[in-house]
């Protein structure tokens, strides 16, 4: 019998006191016993890796490793997978909460499918949010064309990897990234010839509180989501060049171009989006351009709102472009 656990687990960690000990204990209650637990205290001021030897209670599948200086999640959560001794490694977020059958649920959809590279689920959001269900995309075309809009794709707690795969392609979180890692990730596993899913149940249970990165930094999560967002439609059209990727993006910022003639030129950049040919990477490329079509009829109603545009400025432009863009205006009041 292999000495090795089936699953390593990671919890990369940064001044997560309050809610790691939780976090292990999670872990500690699987159905499924083969497992290693690495906690990768990413340099914290408070008291992250005493509470977490403490929740551990000399449990000898649980190792914590630690950073001198907080070099980010990117960077712990690779120095955790690069330890991992096991056959798949799964990542929870150190404010979460694994249920009991969480690994159990993944592994078993690793074993139904020998080409899948990466399993999430949907989970359970708690906290200083209603509670309720966070649902992701189902089916490998669906959540490949979904990490566009950057939600509702694997999420990045709830992430589990076929080790061989990962270590074979060499992916890995890239050190830069300060947000949007896990997208990123995805991304790399896709270009790699991955194939994706979410089991359908709820595996985990995602905290939701004001101190998480997500709710207190998003000055950093836009730009790194762009920079995803640009990696993803370089891969799928190459043919595009770089400042029309650009233009098909501006309608994913929260702040808009102030001109009329800024939004002409982002509908013609999106109209050449949509007639060019896509790269097949295994993502639907009609939920792709729905995704698009979406955020560009989004921002010409927030144009209409403000007097930017008026009827004769849509008509103008539905002249110009293709059916399939043009939808964008279907729904707009003027």
């Amino acid at each position: 019998m292999s000495s090795f656990p089936l699953v390593t687990v990671v919890i990369p960690a940064f001044n997560a006191e309050a809610y790691i000990g939780e976090a292990i204990a999670s872990i500690q209650c699987q159905t499924l016993e083969s497992w290693e637990l690495i906690v990768v205290d990413d340099g914290s001021s408070d008291q992250t890796r005493s509470v977490a030897r403490h929740a551990a209670g000399g449990d000898p599948r649980v190792r914590i490793i630690r950073f001198d200086r907080n070099q980010g999640i990117s960077t712990a959560s690779n120095a955790g997978f690069d330890a991992a001794r096991g056959e798949f490694i799964a990542r929870l977020d150190a404010d979460d909460r694994a249920l009991p059958h969480r690994l159990a649920a993944q592994v078993n959809a690793f074993r139904e499918c020998d080409r899948l590279a990466v399993a999430g689920s949907h989970a359970r959001v708690f906290g200083d949010v209603p509670d309720g269900i966070a649902h992701c995309a189902m089916g490998d075309g669906n959540i490949k064309a979904r990490l566009l809009d950057g939600a509702n794709t694997i999420s990045g707690g709830t992430l589990m990897v076929r080790r061989a795969f990962v270590r074979k392609h060499h992916v890995r979180f890239d050190d830069r990234s300060a947000s949007a890692e896990d997208l990123d990730y995805l991304t790399s596993v896709m270009a790699a010839g991955g194939k994706l899913a979410n089991v359908d149940q709820v595996l985990t249970e995602h905290r939701s509180h004001r101190g998480s990165f997500t709710n207190s930094r998003t000055d950093i999560a836009e730009p790194w989501l762009q920079t995803a967002r640009r990696r993803l439609l370089s891969l799928w059209y190459p043919s595009l060049d770089p400042s029309d990727i650009d233009l098909v993006l501006a309608p994913f910022l929260s702040v808009y171009p102030g001109s009329t003639d800024a939004m002409l030129t982002i509908v013609r950049a999106i109209d050449r989006f949509v007639a060019a040919r896509a790269r097949d990477l295994g993502q639907d490329v009609s939920i792709v351009q729905e995704i698009v079509i979406d955020r560009l009829e989004k921002m010409l109603g927030i144009y209409i709102d403000n007097k930017l545009l008026d009827a004769s400025h849509v008509q103008a432009m539905r002249y110009l472009v293709s059916p399939r863009t043009a939808s964008a205006f279907d729904a707009l009041e003027l």
